[in-house]
């Protein structure tokens, strides 16, 4: 039962094992050194249901909830994934993502992650600095010796978490549908990817949430055992001042799962309707 990982892995763009980094071919350039902050707040939290489909029919697994707290001079996001409890006597998952990030550049200071997945269960933590394009990492398991270890990282380098919020603040105006954009996350290396302004101003119904104004975008996935090479999952953003991701699907190697938004509070702005 990885189901529930997987698909909060999915909301991260990030497969389980990963393989060389895919070069990004026909972009433009995606300026993500010092991204103005005008989407979000401290305080906001999102609240997301985790489908599986099984053949026809869409299960719920789990949820994850994206927290952001206002520290001052940097904000502090934590997404917490977990199996509801119809799914926990068969497979219990505890995922744990943070991410600190500098307040005047959105860039990273520091990600680190806890994952429990059944009896699968590992940590690490990277330190980046962003100065001297470093990063310091460390991985470890309950059974075997801690890894410690530095790489060079090119300029502007985003971790699973600061590239979802820096992406919220893009300006969709500026691109044309087909469009696509690069942005690097560093997950144990660093990989290059690219996002695909798909669809605009679509109106799209959200389960529960009634139909909203939507921007498509297809992130680029790390390619693994559940996602194939250009794999693209599908981003709804709401095309409001938020640009909140209402619903995301994505393919796997049987299936599909599905992120859809279901709570929400301390948006900065109020959040639009197309009814």
């Amino acid at each position: 039962m990885l189901k529930v990982a997987l698909i909060l892995m999915s909301l991260l763009w990030i497969s389980p094992v990963v393989q060389p980094p895919v070069p990004v071919v026909d972009t433009l350039p995606g300026n993500f050194c010092d991204t103005e902050n005008y989407c979000w707040q401290g305080g906001e939290q999102i609240t997301y249901t985790l489908y599986y489909q099984l053949e026809f029919i869409w299960i719920a697994a789990g949820r994850a909830t994206f927290k952001v707290d206002d520290l001052g001079d940097r904000y502090h996001i934590t997404v917490v994934g977990e199996t509801i409890n119809a799914f926990e006597w068969f497979y219990e998952v505890n995922d744990y993502y943070e991410s600190v990030i500098d307040k005047q550049t959105l860039l990273p200071m520091s990600f680190s992650r806890d994952i429990q997945e059944g009896k699968y269960v590992w940590w690490d933590k990277f330190t980046f600095d962003q100065e001297n394009n470093i990063v310091h990492a460390t991985k470890g398991w309950p059974d075997k010796p801690t890894k410690s270890y530095s790489e060079k990282l090119s300029t502007c380098m985003h971790d699973l978490i600061s590239i979802v919020y820096n992406v919220r603040n893009v300006d969709f105006e500026k691109y044309k549908k087909g469009d696509q954009f690069g942005v690097k996350v560093f997950i144990e290396e660093e990989y290059p990817l690219q996002v695909e302004v798909a669809e605009k101003n679509l109106v799209t119904k959200i389960r529960h949430m009634g139909k909203h104004r939507t921007t498509l975008i297809k992130p680029q996935m790390v390619e693994g055992h559940f996602f194939k090479e250009d794999t693209r999952m599908d981003v709804y953003l709401s095309a409001d001042q938020n640009r909140i991701p209402l619903m995301i699907e994505s393919p796997v190697s049987v299936g599909k799962v599905k992120a859809v938004l279901t709570d929400y509070k301390g948006l900065k702005y109020p959040l639009a309707s197309a009814e």
